[in-house]
């Protein structure tokens, strides 16, 4: 994550460096939520799919498969609240990317960021889900392309890709304003939109409108940010506030855009609670996932006020916390199939559960590493290569192109 300030030896300029590690741990969560959650609550997840199908390791699996890890379970079962955690942060980033740069340069940026890793990834997993999925080869070959082209709607070749829809809803929504050259009114209009979605919010908390909660949380509301515009819209009145300061009118819309967004991840935990079939006696449902999105806004506002000392502290170690913070994207990617996959292998040999899910989180963590490290970069330069030979640059709507050179964010 970028912003303006001046660097430390080692780091790059402006690197929030608290958010590099924030977005691996929201990363962590979802992980954490399919591999030690739905891969044993949820019989029609992927996750269990692929965990309990029985082909391709050696040996037999060992009898039926033992029951999730129940200390882990208050957690594992709040992982999903990554997502919202996602959003957040992408508000911010989208919004530095945005700032001065030309309609064509933001579309660039975001293709660059966006493209290589979901190709590569998807790709990986149609391979591994040939040969360890139910599904068959059709069904399997139609998810891989819809997966290819971004299609907003499922099914996809695993079920995470449903996120990025969403963010190109947002793209293209700051991508308006950049074409129209308002990039002056991206706070308020962004802001308007995360006002609108927490209205919805609280309007479904009240019985005026029966069924609300609902309608927002289908398909076509999240593809309009009218389910998770609460969410970018507090990502972007952040970033403002670490350029020009809080003020009234920053704290109201930061306040409202936050009631819409618990009121929402209250709606997620208690559906989530259902489809998990747990005893909402046993714990405290929505306290966990509340307080871990509470707790990182609070890690968030603090990264960004003590950036430039965190730097200082970290010194030449800031690029590894920034590596750690790009392999983000494929790990959120990878971790269904390359996670669940090592864990059956584990279990296969006999490992316990733990010793399973610790396997299964330390090849899909190696495997994102890989990818961001050594593929990602190869394969955008070869799509900026794409995109400087064949689309040259031109004045009109994307406006005069800038180098492709920045390195997206």
């Amino acid at each position: 994550m970028m912003l303006s300030h001046k660097a430390s030896p080692g780091a790059q300029a402006g690197q929030v460096i608290g958010l590099d590690a924030l977005r691996f741990a929201a990363a962590g969560l979802v992980m954490l939520y399919h591999l030690a959650c739905t891969a044993w609550l949820v019989p029609s997840s992927e996750a269990a799919g692929l965990l309990a199908a029985p082909v391709g390791f050696p040996g037999p699996l060992p009898g039926p498969l033992p029951g999730p890890l129940p200390a882990l379970l208050p957690l594992s079962a709040s992982g999903w609240i990554g997502v919202p955690i996602f959003f957040v942060i992408s508000g911010f980033v989208i919004a530095y990317t945005a700032t001065g740069a030309t309609p064509r340069r933001f579309l660039e940026s975001r293709a660059l960021r966006l493209l290589p890793c979901a190709w590569f990834c998807a790709s990986v997993t149609f391979v591994l889900a040939l040969g360890f999925a139910p599904e068959g080869v059709a069904e399997l070959t139609g998810r891989y392309l819809k997966t290819l082209l971004l299609f907003p709607a499922p099914r996809w070749i695993d079920g995470v890709y449903w996120t990025l829809g969403i963010e190109i809803s947002f793209y293209a929504f700051v991508f308006a304003l950049l074409a129209l050259g308002r990039t002056d009114r991206l706070e308020p209009a962004v802001a308007c939109l995360g006002l609108a979605s927490a209205l919805a919010w609280c309007l479904a908390a009240t019985p005026l409108v029966s069924g609300l909660d609902v309608l927002i949380s289908t398909r076509i509301a999240k593809l309009l940010l009218v389910t998770h515009g609460c969410e970018f819209a507090l990502g972007v009145v952040i970033w403002a506030a670490s350029r020009r300061g809080w003020t009234g009118r920053r704290l109201a819309v930061a306040a409202l855009c936050l009631t819409g967004s618990l009121l929402q991840i209250g709606y997620d935990a208690r559906f989530t609670r259902h489809s998990l079939g747990l005893d909402p006696a046993a714990w405290a449902p929505l306290a966990v996932p509340l307080g871990l999105y509470l707790g990182f806004l609070g890690l968030f506002l603090l990264s960004v006020r003590t950036n430039e000392h965190l730097l200082r502290m970290l010194g030449r170690g800031a690029p590894a916390l920034r590596a750690i913070g790009l392999s983000t994207y494929p790990l959120y990617l990878l971790h269904t199939f390359v996670g669940v996959l090592a864990m059956r292998a584990m279990l296969a040999l006999g490992l316990d559960p733990l010793a399973s899910l610790a396997a299964g989180i330390a090849a899909a963590v190696l495997a994102a590493l890989a990818v961001s490290g050594w593929i990602e970069p190869v394969l955008r330069r070869r799509l900026r290569g794409l995109i400087d030979r064949h689309l040259q640059p031109r004045d009109g709507l994307l406006g005069r192109a800038a180098s492709t050179r920045r390195k997206p964010a």
